[in-house]
């Protein structure tokens, strides 16, 4: 294998993917396993700052998400479901998952967290911040080692910003064995995050109907979690809140906003 240039100099060396390693990008998950998963739903409706509106309509999304779930197969007392947690107790919900389940033997794993953010993924609690990486980073492999090769999949309800989204109109235009050192996983594998909106971009939710990602993301669950696999569930949300529109009759210049629901990355 011939030196390849990166950013200018030479020396640094890559092999090639063989079709035997392309085909194994096609394997699916296993999931046959004991259980079919264990969730936790992080219900943030409260929050101790007066300045952090109470989010009416978060428990309807919470029970909605929780029924899918049972839907699909999830036991009841492997849901979790924590309301109103600090910052600090959200981090420790996630921090003790691999102490408490050293060897659980599990299909998916799912976390859901329903609460007001900001900008670069800032999650509240009832009470202080955290950033979503934070929360992430202990799901990795090295922090949890019971879910290594575990699928995750984490949904956001949260607003990423206050940036509004105005929509477009449509137009009609059409190596050799010797070689190898010790495989190594992603530190971040397995993991999909899928956002309820777009970074800088605000979410909707109603208070009495719940959020339109989350109800969304529960009927489509509920509905075809069995015909499909993640990804085409996950687009089929995309494409049902894009479809949806913001009207607001004290404020028509707001009418007709749009949300897009988006992934961040991908089971790999």
């Amino acid at each position: 294998m011939d030196a390849v240039s990166v950013n200018g100099s030479t020396g640094a060396q890559f092999h090639l993917p063989t079709e035997e390693d392309l085909m194994k990008c096609f394997e699916k998950y296993d999931m046959t396993h004991e259980k079919r998963g264990v969730a936790y739903i992080f219900n943030m409706k409260n929050f101790s700052d007066p300045k952090l509106q109470t989010r009416h309509g978060s428990s309807k999304d919470t029970k909605h998400l929780k029924r899918a779930l049972e839907n699909l197969g999830f036991h009841e007392d492997d849901i979790n479901i924590c309301k109103d947690f600090t910052a600090k107790e959200m981090l420790g919900a996630l921090e003790e998952f691999d102490l408490n389940n050293p060897k659980i033997n599990i299909d998916c794993f799912v976390c859901a967290i329903l609460s007001h953010g900001g900008k670069n993924d800032i999650i509240c609690g009832y009470e202080g911040k955290v950033e979503l990486d934070e929360l992430l980073s202990c799901l990795r492999p090295d922090r949890c080692p019971s879910l290594t090769g575990v699928p995750k999949l984490i949904f956001i309800q949260a607003c990423r910003g206050s940036k509004i989204d105005v929509g477009v109109e449509k137009n009609d235009a059409a190596e050799t064995e010797s070689e190898r050192k010790s495989p190594k996983i992603p530190i971040m594998a397995d993991m999909l995050v899928f956002h309820s909106s777009y970074n800088k971009h605000p979410s909707i939710r109603n208070e009495d109907k719940g959020s339109w990602f989350m109800q969304t993301l529960s009927t489509v669950l509920m509905e075809h979690g069995t015909d499909y696999e993640i990804m085409k569930l996950l687009t089929a949300v995309c494409k049902r809140v894009a479809s949806f529109e913001f009207k607001n009759p004290d404020n028509p210049e707001c009418s007709g906003l749009k949300r897009k629901a988006r992934s961040s990355s991908k089971l790999c």
